[in-house]
């Protein structure tokens, strides 16, 4: 009797199975997307000749850390102003396409949407070089297509889930799948640092053409191996097969009715969930695109050591993104139920989160100190987002991609903000998230 419970478990096992395969393989591809889209970042650092005004840049008192470093010999002179623009660009296109990229998704599938999202944007960082040194206004236009083709990646990566995920490890499932926008970041900032600073090629263009060679490969092995359902599988167990069109988020699920305008504007829960995303994903989105302009405007660090500073806050939130949802799951009908874990989770995460952003606020001109109290705020803003797309998809099951859709439009508000590195800009906007 034994022996056949501990079989069913070891069947029913996340870590034991195949299917976890496919939540790691998108990951990886997670990896690379945010890898392409972030580079930039920090590749602007080098590409420009001088990324502050010097008059401006010495009334704060952090610039006497090293003033010459905040000297660049980059190819392009474009302003503080011209680069907010650079770097925003975008976001126009990914918030902008981000609910029609969810209603392709559900149309086409998401094997296919996502093959789109991934390949589209490699083809484009490969061009990156060439269009910015057409003009300022081709990289714009190149960037905000590039927004455009990712923008149903997250769409086309929840309709999948619903698929290969059972419903009692949805929470970690979906952490493994999406951990990738965390390890982009984390191995992309190093590596594009170091890149920089060689002379081959020119340095900063380096990133652009490993990330998208390697999205390529990503793209192609994704067609030929992945598919849509795991009944089509060639690779996947009998078993799992079985266990999978039984107990998938998708198996136990309604008939899909018609999704109208006044249903999507009297959902509650979707409301709630927008809210959410917006504090901890505009939060994330600010570090990501600002911290390298910050760190070398105002501290004057070294493009390798911008790297390496950069990585450190997204090393300590992947961690508080799994850890959160490991507990989660280990709670769920044994100690807490499901939505009580969550909500405890979520709520004292977002409290401390909120607590470490006015420290930071206070950080003054130490370095340090400031990497350390980023990495701390977005820790717990990592366990706030763990608990937000797995709720959406046991949510709207059936209207997952025009749902990860209007969830993401509201997340992207930042595309709209100029991108400012200096010191009292940050202020404003920790204070004000």
């Amino acid at each position: 009797m034994y022996a056949k419970v501990d079989s069913l478990n070891d069947q029913l096992s996340l870590w034991k199975s195949r299917r976890i395969l496919v939540a790691v393989y998108i990951s990886l591809g997670l990896t690379l997307l945010y890898a392409m889209r972030l580079s930039l970042s920090l590749a602007i650092v080098d590409m420009t000749k001088n990324l502050a005004d010097e008059k401006n840049a010495t009334q704060f008192e952090c610039y006497f850390y090293n003033k010459t470093s905040t000297k660049h010999k980059g190819p392009y002179d474009w302003s503080e102003g011209t680069q907010s623009w650079v770097l925003s660009a975008f976001y126009y296109g990914y918030a902008g396409f981000m609910v029609p990229g969810g209603m392709l998704a559900d149309r086409i599938g998401g094997k296919l949407a996502l093959f789109i999202a991934v390949f589209g944007s490699a083809i484009l960082t490969l061009l990156t070089p060439l269009f910015a040194s057409i003009n300022v206004y081709a990289l714009i236009t190149l960037r905000i297509v590039e927004g455009a083709l990712e923008s149903p990646f997250f769409t086309a990566m929840a309709i999948l889930i619903n698929k290969w995920c059972l419903k009692s490890e949805n929470t970690i499932f979906v952490a493994i799948a999406t951990s990738g926008q965390y390890l982009g970041f984390i191995i992309m900032q190093p590596i594009t640092g170091y890149l920089c600073s060689l002379s081959f090629l020119g340095g900063w263009p380096l990133g652009f053409y490993i990330y998208g060679t390697l999205a390529v490969t990503w793209s192609l092995i994704w067609l030929y191996f992945v598919n849509e359902s795991p009944k089509d599988s060639r690779f996947l167990a009998g078993h799992e097969k079985i266990m999978l069109r039984n107990y998938s988020i998708k198996s136990k699920n309604k008939a899909k009715e018609s999704l109208s305008l006044k249903k999507v504007c009297s959902c509650t829960p979707l409301y709630g969930l927008c809210i959410a995303e917006i504090g901890t994903g505009l939060n994330a989105c600010i570090i990501m695109n600002c911290l390298p302009m910050f760190l070398s405007n105002v501290f004057g660090v070294d493009i390798q050591s911008n790297g390496l500073l950069n990585a450190i806050p997204f090393a300590v939130s992947l961690l508080g993104y799994m850890l959160s949802s490991v507990l989660v799951d280990s709670l769920r009908d044994k100690i807490l139920s499901l939505k009580t874990a969550r909500s405890a989770i979520f709520f004292s995460s977002a409290f401390c989160a909120a607590v470490a952003g006015f420290f930071i606020t206070s950080a003054g001109c130490r370095p340090t100190l400031v990497i350390f109290v980023i990495s701390i705020n977005l820790f717990f803003q990592s366990c706030c987002g763990s608990q937000i797309s797995p709720n959406l998809m046991e949510l709207f099951p059936n209207y997952t991609g025009v749902m990860y859709g209007i969830l993401n439009t509201v997340a992207q508000m930042d595309f709209s903000m100029q991108y400012h590195s200096q010191f009292r800009s940050w202020v404003t906007c920790y204070l004000l998230f």
